[in-house]
């Protein structure tokens, strides 16, 4: 289940690595168009704040039949980054742009085994942290382990830095995730519990 997939990064690649996406929510409608193009089966969504459990469960019976549900439902995303780029304004919490509270509403609906979430280093400093500490724990509270990692882009072969916040919240009965390898300079860095 893919959240604020913009073009399709999370559930597009995916798709090549054989898992199958079942639902999208992306606003844009070039996203939109680009998500039915390549993943055709999925339910795609537009309004985050209509998107449901409920919702999830209607659309995907009619797909799949009720044992659509499993123990292994991955939920990715990427909430705009606007409201704590470094480039931007930094309104935090007050910018309207500021979804992070309906993603933790889907993934607390969902319960999926792993979620995975990714967002651009400023969120670590709004707030002396506030904000990147609310969202572990909310994630926290549920009963999921949270790993913080930041991954340059670098470390994945791109010809440039770009950090990003990777976090990766995970239920007991899936167990820890595969690990992430170190590159070099270009490393993945553990962030701390206080962000």
């Amino acid at each position: 289940i893919g959240l604020f997939e913009g073009i399709g990064g999370f559930s597009i690649s995916a798709d090549w690595m054989g898992w199958e996406t079942l639902v999208t929510y992306e606003i844009n409608p070039f996203g939109q168009n680009n998500l039915r193009y390549y993943l055709p089966n999925a339910y795609h969504h537009g309004d985050i704040h209509t998107l449901t459990y409920d919702t999830i469960n209607t659309e995907l019976t009619k797909r799949f039949g009720k044992g659509w549900r499993n123990d292994n439902i991955i939920l990715t995303g990427g909430p705009p980054c606007q409201p704590v780029s470094l480039a931007g304004k930094r309104k935090g919490d007050t910018d309207d742009r500021w979804l992070w509270p309906e993603a933790i509403r889907i993934f607390r609906e969902v319960k999926p085994a792993v979620a995975v979430f990714e967002n651009p280093p400023g969120i670590l400093s709004m707030e002396k942290g506030r904000l990147f500490r609310g969202i572990l724990s909310a994630m926290e509270d549920e009963g999921y382990k949270t790993e913080r990692f930041i991954i340059p882009a670098a470390g994945v072969q791109a010809p440039h830095k770009r950090d990003r916040v990777w976090i990766v919240a995970y239920s007991d009965s899936f167990g820890c995730p595969i690990p992430i390898q170190q590159r070099g300079q270009n490393k993945a860095t553990y962030i701390n519990a206080t962000g």
